[in-house]
Protein backbone atom coordinates (compact mmCIF):
# COMPACT_ATOMS: atom_id res chain seq x y z
CA UNK A 1 0.00 0.00 0.00
CA UNK A 2 2.85 2.35 0.89
CA UNK A 3 4.44 1.75 -2.51
CA UNK A 4 1.28 2.89 -4.34
CA UNK A 5 1.36 6.22 -2.50
CA UNK A 6 5.03 6.76 -3.31
CA UNK A 7 4.36 6.11 -6.99
CA UNK A 8 1.31 8.41 -6.95
CA UNK A 9 3.22 11.25 -5.24
CA UNK A 10 6.10 10.85 -7.67
CA UNK A 11 3.78 11.09 -10.66
CA UNK A 12 2.10 14.20 -9.22
CA UNK A 13 5.45 15.89 -8.54
CA UNK A 14 6.69 15.13 -12.06
CA UNK A 15 3.47 16.44 -13.58
CA UNK A 16 3.65 19.67 -11.56
CA UNK A 17 7.31 20.16 -12.49
CA UNK A 18 6.45 19.75 -16.17
CA UNK A 19 3.63 22.30 -15.96
CA UNK A 20 5.80 24.99 -14.43
CA UNK A 21 7.14 26.05 -17.86
CA UNK A 22 3.63 27.03 -18.98
CA UNK A 23 3.84 30.11 -16.74
CA UNK A 24 6.71 31.42 -18.85
CA UNK A 25 4.77 31.50 -22.14
CA UNK A 26 4.75 35.01 -23.59
CA UNK A 27 3.57 36.70 -26.76
CA UNK A 28 6.61 38.72 -27.84
CA UNK A 29 5.27 40.93 -30.63
CA UNK A 30 3.04 41.13 -33.68
CA UNK A 31 4.06 42.30 -37.16
CA UNK A 32 1.42 43.68 -39.53
CA UNK A 33 2.00 42.05 -42.90
CA UNK A 34 -1.06 43.23 -44.88
CA UNK A 35 -3.90 45.61 -44.16
CA UNK A 36 -7.03 45.42 -46.34
CA UNK A 37 -10.11 47.57 -45.72
CA UNK A 38 -13.25 45.46 -46.22
CA UNK A 39 -15.72 48.25 -45.47
CA UNK A 40 -15.87 51.79 -44.13
CA UNK A 41 -15.13 50.65 -40.59
CA UNK A 42 -13.80 47.09 -40.94
CA UNK A 43 -10.53 45.61 -42.09
CA UNK A 44 -8.75 42.26 -42.45
CA UNK A 45 -5.20 42.35 -41.16
CA UNK A 46 -2.65 39.65 -41.93
CA UNK A 47 -0.22 39.41 -39.01
CA UNK A 48 2.89 37.50 -37.99
CA UNK A 49 2.82 36.67 -34.27
CA UNK A 50 5.94 35.68 -32.34
CA UNK A 51 5.47 33.56 -29.22
CA UNK A 52 8.09 32.32 -26.76
CA UNK A 53 7.16 28.74 -25.86
CA UNK A 54 9.50 27.20 -23.24
CA UNK A 55 7.09 24.30 -22.64
CA UNK A 56 7.80 20.83 -23.97
CA UNK A 57 4.72 20.64 -26.20
CA UNK A 58 3.13 22.64 -28.99
CA UNK A 59 1.02 25.63 -28.01
CA UNK A 60 -2.17 26.78 -29.74
CA UNK A 61 -3.06 30.47 -29.65
CA UNK A 62 -6.82 30.06 -29.94
CA UNK A 63 -8.08 33.50 -28.92
CA UNK A 64 -6.61 36.96 -29.28
CA UNK A 65 -8.95 39.87 -28.62
CA UNK A 66 -8.12 43.47 -27.98
CA UNK A 67 -9.00 47.14 -27.96
CA UNK A 68 -7.04 49.97 -29.57
CA UNK A 69 -7.21 53.18 -27.53
CA UNK A 70 -6.09 56.77 -27.94
CA UNK A 71 -5.72 58.63 -24.64
CA UNK A 72 -7.84 55.98 -22.85
CA UNK A 73 -10.69 56.30 -25.38
CA UNK A 74 -11.43 53.07 -27.30
CA UNK A 75 -11.51 53.53 -31.07
CA UNK A 76 -11.34 49.96 -32.43
CA UNK A 77 -11.62 46.31 -31.45
CA UNK A 78 -9.87 43.33 -33.03
CA UNK A 79 -9.90 39.55 -32.80
CA UNK A 80 -7.96 36.66 -34.29
CA UNK A 81 -9.85 34.74 -36.98
CA UNK A 82 -7.62 31.66 -36.96
CA UNK A 83 -5.80 29.40 -34.51
CA UNK A 84 -2.01 29.61 -34.53
CA UNK A 85 0.12 26.60 -33.50
CA UNK A 86 3.61 27.32 -32.14
CA UNK A 87 6.48 24.83 -31.86
CA UNK A 88 7.71 23.41 -28.55
CA UNK A 89 10.72 24.86 -26.73
CA UNK A 90 11.31 27.69 -29.17
CA UNK A 91 10.66 31.27 -30.13
CA UNK A 92 8.56 30.83 -33.27
CA UNK A 93 6.61 33.04 -35.63
CA UNK A 94 3.27 32.11 -37.21
CA UNK A 95 0.96 33.84 -39.65
CA UNK A 96 -2.71 34.56 -38.98
CA UNK A 97 -5.61 36.82 -39.90
CA UNK A 98 -7.23 39.37 -37.62
CA UNK A 99 -10.50 41.20 -38.03
CA UNK A 100 -10.48 44.90 -37.06
CA UNK A 101 -13.58 47.02 -36.50
CA UNK A 102 -13.46 50.75 -35.85
CA UNK A 103 -16.10 51.59 -33.27
CA UNK A 104 -15.67 55.31 -32.67
CA UNK A 105 -14.37 57.50 -35.49
CA UNK A 106 -15.25 60.69 -33.63
CA UNK A 107 -12.03 60.42 -31.61
CA UNK A 108 -10.04 60.45 -34.85
CA UNK A 109 -11.60 63.67 -36.14
CA UNK A 110 -12.34 65.57 -32.92
CA UNK A 111 -8.99 67.34 -32.70
CA UNK A 112 -7.98 65.45 -29.55
CA UNK A 113 -5.09 63.76 -31.31
CA UNK A 114 -2.38 65.15 -33.50
CA UNK A 115 -1.72 63.53 -36.86
CA UNK A 116 2.08 63.46 -36.82
CA UNK A 117 4.87 61.08 -35.83
CA UNK A 118 3.74 61.18 -32.19
CA UNK A 119 0.49 59.36 -33.06
CA UNK A 120 2.11 55.97 -32.34
CA UNK A 121 3.08 57.24 -28.88
CA UNK A 122 -0.57 57.96 -28.12
CA UNK A 123 -1.96 54.57 -29.21
CA UNK A 124 -2.39 51.89 -26.54
CA UNK A 125 -3.63 48.30 -26.58
CA UNK A 126 -5.61 46.16 -24.17
CA UNK A 127 -5.09 42.52 -25.15
CA UNK A 128 -6.55 39.21 -23.97
CA UNK A 129 -5.12 35.96 -25.31
CA UNK A 130 -5.77 32.29 -24.62
CA UNK A 131 -3.14 29.59 -25.21
CA UNK A 132 -3.81 25.86 -24.95
CA UNK A 133 -1.62 22.79 -24.78
CA UNK A 134 -2.56 19.23 -23.80
CA UNK A 135 -5.69 20.34 -21.98
CA UNK A 136 -3.92 23.14 -20.09
CA UNK A 137 -5.24 26.64 -20.74
CA UNK A 138 -3.44 29.85 -19.87
CA UNK A 139 -4.89 33.33 -20.22
CA UNK A 140 -2.53 36.17 -21.07
CA UNK A 141 -3.66 39.73 -20.38
CA UNK A 142 -2.07 43.12 -20.99
CA UNK A 143 -3.46 46.59 -20.21
CA UNK A 144 -2.34 49.94 -21.63
CA UNK A 145 0.51 48.52 -23.71
CA UNK A 146 2.00 51.17 -26.02
CA UNK A 147 1.64 50.16 -29.67
CA UNK A 148 5.31 50.92 -30.28
CA UNK A 149 6.32 48.29 -27.70
CA UNK A 150 4.11 45.53 -29.06
CA UNK A 151 3.91 46.00 -32.82
CA UNK A 152 6.94 45.83 -35.06
CA UNK A 153 6.35 48.46 -37.73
Amino acid sequence: MYRKYVILYTIILLALAGCSRYKEISLQHIVIDRFNMTGLSTAKVKVLATLNNPAGSKIKLTELNGIIKIKDKPIAVFHLDSTLVFDAKSLSEKEGTMHLKIQDMSVLFSGIIEWDETLLDQLQLDIDALVKSRGIKRKLHWNNVPVKDFLKL
